[in-house]
């Protein structure tokens, strides 16, 4: 019950240490699911349905990952819009692969554009996360009360 009420509302804020459990956490269930909806839909329809399988268990997992990042963000202090960017821009890729255009392997054609695509995308989204990890993973968020809430840290 305690998970429900954590994924299921925006508001509040986050340590560290709740939010690399809680990311670690998704993370293994979401492979998991991924490996399984992939081997299940691949032995029914063949190989290209398992990766589409997969990739929708991906896409869904997006959901618990952006209220982990945007919690954490609250106690960062940072807004929440930010988040919401940066996750547009990963729902964006995901559909992006959905529709064929993230396709990194070169195709037959030697002009064709869609992998150059891929890799200028795929290179700035990775920048931009590394960047976003590294502020919402190992700084420390606000000390005291803040517009999102108390500090997680205070004993009360």
């Amino acid at each position: 019950m305690k998970w429900i009420r954590f994924f299921g509302n925006f508001e509040g804020r986050i340590p560290r240490e709740t939010f690399w459990l809680a990311n670690v956490a998704v993370f293994v269930i979401e492979v998991i699911l991924a490996a399984i909806a992939g081997a299940v839909v691949e032995g029914f329809a063949g190989g290209a349905a398992g990766d589409l399988a997969a990739d929708v268990i991906v896409f869904v997992f997006l959901y618990p990952s952006f209220v982990i990042a945007l919690k954490r963000a609250h106690d960062r202090d940072i807004p929440g819009w930010i988040i919401c960017v940066y996750y547009a821009v990963l729902i964006a890729y995901q559909l992006l692969v959905f529709a064929g255009w993230s396709n990194i392997n070169p195709d037959r054609s030697v002009f064709s554009l869609r992998p150059l695509f891929a890799i200028m995308f795929v290179l700035i989204v990775g920048v931009i996360g590394l960047a976003v990890l590294i502020e919402l993973g190992f700084r420390r968020g606000t000390p005291g009360p803040n517009r999102y809430g108390p500090d997680p840290l205070e004993k009360t």
